[in-house]
């Protein structure tokens, strides 16, 4: 018998930064999550005062979310649309809207 797992809230830590918050069913597909490529596209092409998210080389580390994390990924998923997609809540403030709806701190993008 398989045992049900239950979605976790993880952290993205870009160069020790926490940046991203998302839900996933084991550290194992976090880590998938972390190290898809669109992902890390994503990160590379978004920018947050000025300068890029991630430059390609500072480490990107997935670990579980501490608590003010998980407040911030809940309070976003109550905005968010119900969709089957990936509810991504950036943790920094980005500079445009190509990565996240808006550009305060805590903006959520839905992947579908």
């Amino acid at each position: 018998m398989t045992p049900t797992l239950f979605p976790s809230i993880f952290t993205i830590e870009i160069g020790g930064m926490p940046t991203l918050t998302f839900e996933a069913k084991s550290l194992r597909e976090a880590n998938e999550i972390c190290n898809a490529r669109w992902l890390r596209g994503d990160f590379a092409s978004a920018r947050s005062n000025g300068a890029p998210l991630w430059d390609g080389k500072a480490e990107l580390r997935v670990r579980m979310g501490y608590e003010d994390e998980i407040a911030t990924f809940s309070d976003a998923s109550k905005d968010a649309q119900p969709s089957d997609g990936m509810l991504l809540v950036y943790l920094v403030e980005l500079d445009d809207n190509e990565t996240a709806e808006n550009s305060e701190p805590s903006s959520a993008t839905q992947l579908r």
